[in-house]
């Protein structure tokens, strides 16, 4: 019963060492000599799940009232710190970044917050609200930590962690996505020029009426 199987995620921890939760517990496969190791949540079922093998740790929540994230080491299995939010149920979702000290995660009702945190330093750098929206999936981009993947039922979002110092903002930018056809409809704004919907560290956006002669 404990070396069952869910349908949440899994991941790697080093490069022959898959971990996965299962239960109160956290289960370690060694997939060349078939070990196991287990780690229990002290605290009751393991909630949301996350690894990073560049790192060699892993981050769960447990199900309880005002939810705490936990952070361990692999393969001594010891706790490196408690990131303790203003979630009150649970977390639904866990994502490392592939560089860098930086911990996503994604609360449940009532908040629905996404929140970024420094967790070697234990703080949380920013959060933003997301009344009522489900998220699916939420991932780093592998070249560049400021920007998250936020992915649910209806749309993908990136979002920029704007930096200024020690102070951290969240910047959402929806990602238009195609119709059931597959074809992306043309959006005409008579304000701002097509370039208005990209990226804009690319350069200035800056109304039709303002542009004069300029390349």
């Amino acid at each position: 019963w404990v070396q069952g199987f869910s349908n949440k995620n899994f991941g790697f921890i080093n490069n022959q060492t898959v971990c996965y939760p299962c239960g109160n517990y956290v289960i370690f496969l060694d997939i060349e000599t078939k070990k196991t190791t287990v780690l229990q949540c002290q605290t009751g079922q393991v909630g949301a799940f996350a690894a990073n093998g560049n790192s060699q740790v892993l981050a769960f929540s447990d199900r309880k009232l005002n939810p705490i994230i936990y952070i361990y080491t692999f393969p001594e299995l010891s706790k490196l710190t408690e990131l303790k939010g203003n979630a009150q149920l649970d977390y639904t979702l866990l994502a490392f970044s592939f560089r860098g000290p930086y911990l996503a995660s994604y609360s449940s009702v009532p908040e629905f917050v996404l929140s970024v945190w420094n967790w070697q330093e234990n703080i949380l750098l920013c959060c933003e609200s997301q009344p009522g929206v489900t998220v699916t999936s939420l991932s780093f981009n592998p070249m560049n930590w400021q920007q998250l993947c936020f992915v649910n039922e209806s749309s993908v979002a990136i979002w920029h962690i704007e930096r200024n110092n020690d102070e951290h903002h969240l910047k959402r930018n929806p990602v238009k996505l195609p119709d059931g056809q597959g074809s992306m409809s043309p959006h005409k704004d008579l304000f701002f020029p097509f370039s208005h919907s990209e990226d804009p560290y690319h350069g200035p956006d800056l109304p039709v009426s303002a542009i004069a002669g300029l390349v």
